[in-house]
């Protein structure tokens, strides 16, 4: 008798809460039912901002259009190297195989000539290229020829411009201009030989590069967060598909990737300039499910099909 209580109060419980239980159509009235796919989308976006893909890029030895010579070039682009790899936003490529310079690629002071800059960034396998030229160098030295020890000072100032090329768009995307300052100071005794002048001045210039640089960054830094990650199908092996990013551009294993057919080169009829680049069309979507190499991934089908080696890959 007891266990027939037992099971007709289940029984009433049950139905008491289905009854309870609102419909669908109530719970979406209500606003509690779920998130409108553009919230779903904004939440989406703040997380991959939160630690967004690193975009492959390579920095060239600056041009030192200065008369004041030193390893300034190669110093210049070390200085941004680091910047870089302190911000942590950029996959920066190894440039040992890369034997051109920034001035390479300059028409004049003022122009670079961009189409090139853009065709090597291809063979080079990055989606930026920072080229960086320094265009003056001042250097001041004031020293005390009275009293035992003797105070010696410098001033150095250097201007310089940093320039970023998008290679897949072919264009030139931001420059920064700045001068840094250093300054330096010291005690020599008297009767013994002061600092060889050519290293001590060097030694001043470096530190003045290091400021300028750092005052230059930020014009970039806008427009390579702006710029969207693009990577590229290396190659196509039965079921697997090679993608030119991995683990160190930030993708994860289950990522879902977007494939579009490379666009068209666009170039003005009348002058033969170069307009820029068409957007390809969308094929459909990748999966990525491993890693291999330094940075590269493999990916499976996920939607639509008919890809390419070449064909264009983006967060989807």
């Amino acid at each position: 008798m007891k266990s027939n209580s037992l099971i007709y109060l289940l029984i009433t419980l049950v139905v008491v809460l289905s009854g309870c239980t609102r419909s669908t159509g109530f719970r979406k009235e209500s606003g509690v039912y779920s998130q409108s796919p553009s919230e779903q989308r904004r939440i989406e976006s703040a997380v991959q901002k939160f630690s967004p893909l690193r975009k492959r890029v390579v920095v060239l030895p600056f041009w030192n259009d200065t008369p004041i010579k030193g390893r300034f070039e190669v110093y210049s682009k070390n200085v941004l190297r680091e910047i870089l790899l302190e911000q942590n936003r950029l996959n920066i490529v190894d440039e040992r195989d890369v034997a051109l310079r920034s001035q390479d690629f300059y028409l004049d002071s003022e122009k670079i000539n961009v189409p090139h800059v853009s065709e090597n960034g291809k063979k080079w396998g990055v989606s930026l290229v920072i080229l960086g030229r320094i265009s003056k160098i001042v250097f001041r030295r004031k020293d005390d020829d009275v009293g035992l020890l003797r105070p010696s000072a410098a001033k150095a100032s250097v201007t310089l411009e940093l320039r970023l090329v998008d290679v897949e768009q072919a264009k030139e995307v931001a420059m920064g201009e700045a001068t840094g300052l250093s300054e330096s100071s010291s005690l020599n005794l008297f009767g013994v030989d002061r600092e060889d002048n050519e290293e001590y001045r060097n030694d001043v210039v470096t530190m003045a590069i290091h400021d300028a640089v750092s005052k230059a960054m930020p014009s970039l830094n806008k427009e390579i967060d702006r710029i969207q990650w693009r990577g590229k199908i290396a190659k196509i092996t039965g079921a697997k598909i090679y993608i030119n990013a991995g683990r160190a551009t930030g993708l994860n294993v289950g990522d879902i990737l977007k494939v579009n057919s490379q666009g068209q080169d666009i170039f003005d009829p009348e002058t033969g300039l170069f307009l820029g680049r068409t957007a390809g069309d969308l094929k459909g979507t990748i999966e990525i499910s491993q890693y291999f190499g330094e940075d590269g991934s493999i990916g499976r089908l996920h939607s639509g099909g008919n890809f390419l080696e070449g064909d264009i890959v983006q967060l989807y």
